[in-house]
């Protein structure tokens, strides 16, 4: 045991000592810096939701239009989805974002109109959804959670305790699956997977193959060619500024 304390006595030195506290300052000012820029940027997700808060809110306020008009969007609408959009996919989270995607698309696009499962009253509950992620991305725990429909009570009466509600709620829930479903079924039909890897891989392949061939085989043989041929490629550049 003496030997193991005298081994580590003789760690304990005042440079040891000086280089332990340098260390140790070092990293309570790195923990101190990330709490605040994690402190800053919960702070400035919380502005940018109030965002979204206020498009939804203008959304509901909003009449409906004919169906003729149905898609068509005023300037200051789409400048505020605009300014909404850029704001969450700066400061929002994955969650967050994909949720006002899917808003967007329920209220601004006339082909989600189409689907089997679409209902008007399911854009409410996907703005439930929102509020809820919300909820949790303020800093309320899991435990903390409402339901869907316990979102919507604030402004919409004798919803919280309506057993008609609740089957709603529920109803809109696999409305908003069937429709999500439906528009990756859209995608598969149009091969945009396989059309992804094609264009991530396959093609870049062959444009790199292309171009590689491109300035090592055939641009070299054609200086060399000029070169030896000096008349035939003065008389082939002679040809091409007649053809022009």
């Amino acid at each position: 045991m003496e030997p193991i304390l005298e081994k580590v006595g003789s760690y304990i030195t005042s440079d040891n000592i000086a280089l332990l506290s340098v260390i140790i300052t070092v990293l309570i000012f790195l923990i101190t810096r990330h709490a605040e820029l994690r402190y800053k940027k919960h702070d400035d997700k919380k502005v940018q939701y109030l965002k979204l808060i206020d498009l939804m809110k203008q959304t509901l306020s909003t009449p409906k239009k004919d169906e003729k008009d149905q898609g068509i969007l005023s300037e200051e609408t789409r400048k505020l989805f605009f300014d909404t959009g850029a704001a969450l996919f700066l400061y929002g989270s994955k969650r967050i974002y994909h949720q006002y995607l899917l808003f967007r698309e329920f209220t601004t696009n006339p082909l989600i109109k189409q689907c089997k499962y679409y209902k008007d009253s399911i854009v409410m509950f996907i703005m439930a959804d929102i509020l809820m992620t919300m909820r949790k991305e303020v800093g309320l725990s899991y435990f903390n959670s409402i339901k869907n429909y316990e979102a919507l009570a604030f402004f919409i009466n004798d919803i919280s305790s309506n057993p008609i509600a609740k089957e709603n709620a529920m109803d809109a829930k696999f409305r908003i699956k069937m429709v999500r479903f439906e528009l990756a079924m859209i995608d598969r039909t149009h091969f945009i997977f396989v059309k992804q890897i094609f264009t991530s891989f396959i093609k870049p392949i062959f444009a790199g193959i292309f171009i590689i061939f491109k300035y090592l085989l055939v641009i070299p043989c054609g200086y060399l060619l000029a070169k030896l041929f000096p008349r035939l490629a003065q008389k082939s550049q002679h040809n091409e500024t007649e053809s022009k």
